[in-house]
């Protein structure tokens, strides 16, 4: 059996123009001149997926070109209804370049996604397409798409050793590696590019939120629980080794000089960088912030000291990039069910005496259903005050909503009042969260995630 495994394996791929890949098992396949297709459907749910393939035609020798051109050709308005052009995830490897951008749009009233891949290089390039109406074949799409490898063509071989590069690899230490789970679109953040006025312009990635300001660009990886490796040992040259040291060669490190910074530790290194995959010449720095058991890490990368320094001339300044995960919301990704919980206690002894006094408790959760027909229900229940004496509250509220690409508008709230809502998203990894902020009493906030 072992042997006859190798064979197995190599008889389940298939190869059309310059790919091969593996298909995905008992889907529908369809072959035409220029382009091979594989489409499943489950009727009992009314969800389905489709894949395809097109054949490689010449790259204008511009990979970002080629993606839109692409784009244009393959996503029809008429068909693809809603969808908007992304600004795409790029990656090279083995000598290619790889661009995946993705958009949700409408199917017969009800909502769908795309990703399109596109890979140039070598004077040619390929293109793939997925759509559908439920996140459940993803897996699917991305075991469809790590299977795939690539031939150089003909009139290239003669010039490279190998003649076959994978086109994707997956890795943990890479950042911001190609994943059409989280390509940008995809995650539902429809307008993915936020233009602030300093000058920043912000885009989610898959693992991190990319800021680029003319030649400083600074990621904000996203959140990283707090383990026992960085409890028990130096919590920054943990964190750098985890997110620098696979990707740049580094010298002349060093640590920030804490001083007077006793209860509020900083935690940053910075220092000179080759990047390994291009040879590029950079200076780097990685601030980690921690708050409740998370790690938030600011990493900065600057052509220079000098830019680095007149972009940043304090922790503040660094600290403060956080704020630009920052993202507009559009009414086609805002509807649906959103939710948040959140609980706490602390326990209170008599300074007295010591003796125990009892716990100090408050929970509470909420609940937005934004429907497509504009109306709205939300939920708002919690418990709060000392243990034997809990006070209990259950609010529901319904009405209208409305929305603009920073706001929310709720009728019909508590007195019968329209409240309106400060509205953004923030990236996370394979998503996004939704952020409240009711304009007159500020201090009523909900970060929702999505049902």
């Amino acid at each position: 059996m072992l042997l006859s495994l190798p064979q197995l394996l190599l008889a389940q791929m298939e190869t059309f123009d310059i790919v091969t890949y593996q298909p995905p098992k008992g889907w529908e396949k369809k072959t035409e001149a220029y382009a091979v297709s594989f489409t499943t459907v489950d009727a009992a749910t009314g969800t389905w997926c489709q894949l395809g393939v097109y054949k490689s035609v010449a790259s204008s020798g511009d990979a970002a070109k080629d993606f839109a051109s692409e784009w244009k050709a393959l996503v029809k308005s008429s068909t693809y209804a809603g969808s908007v052009e992304p600004v795409p995830e790029m990656r090279t490897e083995g000598g290619w370049t790889i661009n995946a951008g993705g958009s949700s749009f409408k199917w017969e009233g009800k909502d769908a996604q795309l990703i399109v891949l596109v890979v140039s290089g070598y004077g040619t390039m390929v293109s793939m397409m997925a759509s559908m109406n439920s996140d459940k074949y993803m897996t699917e799409v991305e075991k469809f798409v790590e299977s795939v490898d690539l031939k150089i063509p003909e009139q290239q071989s003669q010039q490279v050793t190998q003649s076959s590069q994978p086109v994707i690899q997956s890795s943990s230490t890479a950042p911001g590696p190609i994943v059409v789970t989280a390509a940008t679109g995809v995650s539902g953040i429809s307008t993915s590019t936020t233009n602030f006025d300093d000058g920043w312009v912000s885009q989610p990635y898959a693992d991190y939120v990319k800021v680029v300001k003319g030649p400083v660009t600074v990621l904000l990886h996203y959140a990283i629980a707090v383990d026992d490796e960085m409890r028990q040992n130096d919590m920054t040259a943990v964190l750098w080794n985890r997110l620098m040291v696979p990707r740049y060669r580094t010298n002349n490190l060093k640590t920030f000089q804490n001083g007077s910074y006793v209860y509020n530790k900083v935690y940053f290194m910075e220092g000179d960088a080759v990047e390994m995959s291009t040879g590029k010449n950079y200076y780097v720095g990685l601030r980690v912030l921690v708050n409740n058991g998370i790690a938030t890490c600011v990493e900065v990368i600057s052509p220079s000291v000098s830019a680095y320094q007149t972009e940043f001339a304090d922790q503040a300044k660094i600290e403060g990039m956080v704020s630009y995960n920052k993202f507009a919301v559009s009414a086609g990704d805002l509807t649906g069910t959103w939710e948040e919980s959140t609980s706490g206690g602390i326990d209170m002894y008599s300074t007295v005496t010591g003796a125990y006094a009892g716990m100090n408790m408050s929970a509470s959760a909420s609940m937005f259903n934004l429907k497509n027909d504009g109306m709205y229900e939300s939920t708002h229940k919690g418990a709060f005050g000392m243990t034997g004496s809990t006070k209990f509250y259950d609010q529901k509220y319904s009405g209208k909503w409305t929305s603009t690409p920073w706001d929310v508008t709720m009728t019909n709230r508590f007195e019968g009042k329209t409240d309106v809502f400060w509205c953004e998203y923030e990236a996370v990894r394979g998503g996004r969260v939704l952020k409240l902020t009711d304009k007159v009493a500020s201090g009523i906030r909900y970060r929702l995630v999505r049902r």
